[in-house]
């Protein structure tokens, strides 16, 4: 199959680059606004009804209005093929998320410069009786320059977010999101149990010995088990600007193309997605009662270990012939048109991304053609990379120790369920070069290859 054979996504006005994952409603895309060149991003709102279209368009003008520099906004709605898409603000550096996989935790006055511009800008989206109702470290876009940007607000009737959010549960939010950032670890499902007299900074305390006081102080009163008694966003902000002095965030990775993928012909260039997935052991897709794959959990590599390791591995390597690859973008590229083809319960659609006769695209075609059969799309079947380290890498073969875990996604049809995250594993993806671009060979689990519909062995 050829690469024009890859489908795509046309919005008139625009020259749809490539699939960047999924959100609430259908596919993300990347795309360059014409003529002005400038890269936005694209979300499709598939089955959305007049009353969904006109609150969303009512609160984008909200967010658009508000004075902060921190927010990914909605620029329009424009209809395609009888179908909305949103056209929002493109954030190229990647998300908080993944900045936080790849370091743990971070300084405290690199906690005040990510999430106190935040909790300012919430503060004037309360005022105007807006909330966002889903904030997380998936959620913080930032650019080069490590400036955060909080995306999704005005957009809370998209998701599937219990009870009615307000003001207090999105300071709880800043709070959590600000614990995870200075501990590596989420805070518990019951809110610390503070009071007035901030009770509760002993646990953050003894989770972050040498955070200042008054930091710790500041987010264990935005996650007080009593909402009441939470300070407000604006009042969170100024909390967290007195706590201690802020300091840019480090370890930024700026997101880029990769130019190793091939671009389509015709003129159009459009990026195409050359693969499939990183790995199928990760996939568990549940329909009718019978569970697609399964996997094991391990521990995850720790980032200094996998640093220093990729470091070794590249240093002994022997220099490609080809341009050198970003090996996480490729994979995750990889990954997302396999997860397109599960959205969209179309079986052809992973031959695109496996090298011929691989036993990994004989397990994958039976779960998909399950998904047609049935009526019913998997969406959002992606991967969260903690680490990649390459162990050989040659011209047209490469091998990568991968360390990752599957996201929670969406089971679609008569009726929708929210399937869960699954563990961190550990594996070896072997890549190989083709006319075509790279294609996924095989994936091995301890030594072992998978074969057979997602079985280990």
């Amino acid at each position: 199959m050829g690469d024009a054979d890859v489908p795509g996504f046309d919005v008139p006005g625009f020259e749809v680059e490539a699939l960047l994952g999924f959100g609430a409603g259908g596919e993300v895309w990347r795309a360059r606004e014409q003529p002005s060149g400038n890269l936005v991003v694209l979300r499709r709102l598939a089955g959305a009804d007049k009353s969904l279209i006109a609150r969303i368009r009512a609160e984008a003008t909200v967010v658009r209005s508000l004075p902060s520099s921190h927010l990914v906004r909605t620029r329009t709605l424009t209809r395609v093929a009888g179908e909305e898409v949103l056209v929002l603000d493109h954030v190229a550096a990647g998300s908080l998320e993944a900045l936080l996989a790849r370091r743990g935790r971070v300084e405290p006055g690199e906690v005040v410069t990510a999430v106190a511009p935040l909790a300012e800008a919430l503060g004037q989206a309360h005022r105007h009786g807006l909330v966002h109702g889903r904030i997380s470290a998936s959620s913080v876009l930032l650019t080069g320059t490590g400036k955060p940007l909080l995306e999704g607000l005005g957009l809370t009737c998209l998701y599937d977010v219990a009870g009615a959010p307000g003001a207090a549960s999105d300071v709880w939010d800043l709070g959590a999101l600000a614990y995870l950032m200075l501990t590596g670890e989420a805070p518990g499902a019951a809110p610390l149990a503070g009071t007035s007299e901030l009770a509760g900074t002993s646990e953050l305390a003894g989770m972050a010995p040498t955070a200042p006081l008054r930091l710790v102080q500041a987010i264990a009163s935005a996650l007080d088990a009593d909402p009441a008694l939470r300070p407000s966003a604006a009042d969170f902000a100024a909390a967290l600007l007195v706590a201690c002095p802020a300091l840019p965030l480090q370890g930024l990775r700026e997101v880029t193309p990769d130019p190793t993928l091939p671009v389509t012909p015709g003129g159009q260039s459009r990026r195409l997605l050359v693969g499939a997935v990183a790995v199928l052991a990760l996939l568990t897709v549940v329909a009718g009662g019978r569970a697609w794959g399964r996997h094991s959990a391990v521990q995850p590599l720790q980032v200094a270990a996998a640093i220093a390791q990729a470091q070794a591995a590249t240093n002994q390597a022997p220099a490609p012939t080809r341009p050198a690859a970003d090996w996480t973008q490729v994979l995750r590229q990889l990954d997302l048109l396999r997860a397109q083809a599960f959205a969209r319960a179309d079986p052809a659609g992973l031959a695109r991304g496996y090298t011929e006769g691989s036993a990994l695209l004989v397990a994958d075609r039976p779960a998909v053609a399950g998904l047609a059969r049935e009526r019913r799309t998997a969406v959002g079947v992606v991967h969260v990379v903690r680490s990649v380290v390459p162990i050989a890498v040659g011209t047209d073969r490469v091998e990568l120790r991968v360390t990752e875990s599957l996201a929670a996604y969406e089971l679609r049809g008569s009726a929708t369920s929210r399937q869960p995250a699954g563990p961190v594993v550990e594996h070896v993806v072997v890549l190989v070069h083709t006319a075509a671009g790279w294609r996924v060979a095989e994936v091995r689990v301890g030594g072992s290859a998978l074969v057979e519909a997602g079985q280990e062995r």
